[in-house]
């Protein structure tokens, strides 16, 4: 044979062996990523409706929680208010209530003493006048005199915020006594 019969067999060889030769496969690895990618995504999906089940549910406690002390205080704010009315009636029984002489029992005098003196006690009780211009008086004397909040805090070496709520607090103490 001619060389060119060795070529042109040796290509049909080729073509041949190509043909029945399996193709290699092509990477797999975006598959295998993509489908890793999905695997990750939704354990995270399951681990965020796990934490969300457990955040409702926490909300859902505390809502009860609340609820249960707010009856409770409510309960309790009522049997107070019955107490006091009780405790009212049975202070204008005492005051209103003539006494007759020596007709007064022992027990009315216990009566007097366990509801009367408290009261009394109370009144007796002086309230201090101790007022925050009392305890700043160099700042409101500056102050008073027209002098800025700025010109009152470079003076008494304090801070204007702290100023300003001392001037707020006497506005509205003064306000109260009106």
């Amino acid at each position: 044979m001619q060389p060119w019969g060795y070529v042109a067999l040796l290509g049909a060889f080729i073509l041949v062996l190509s043909w029945t030769l399996p193709r290699r496969k092509e990477e797999q690895p975006p598959a295998q990523t993509t489908t890793n990618m999905e695997i990750a995504l939704e354990q995270f999906m399951e681990n965020m409706e796990s934490d969300n089940r457990e955040l409702v549910d926490l909300v859902k406690r505390a809502q009860t929680d609340n609820a249960e002390q707010l009856a409770i205080r409510e309960r309790r704010i009522i049997d107070l208010e019955h107490r006091c009315a009780e405790l009212e009636s049975r202070l204008e029984k005492v005051v209103v209530q003539p006494v007759i002489g020596q007709a007064q029992t022992a027990a009315h005098e216990a009566v007097d003493a366990a509801f009367v003196q408290p009261f009394a006690a109370a009144e007796e009780v002086p309230v201090p006048r101790d007022t925050i211009r009392m305890r700043y008086p160099e700042l409101f004397e500056l102050y008073d005199s027209g002098k800025s909040i700025d010109v009152v805090c470079r003076k008494l070496n304090m801070n204007k915020g702290e100023v300003q709520l001392i001037i707020q607090l006497a506005k509205q103490e003064e306000g109260v006594r009106a």
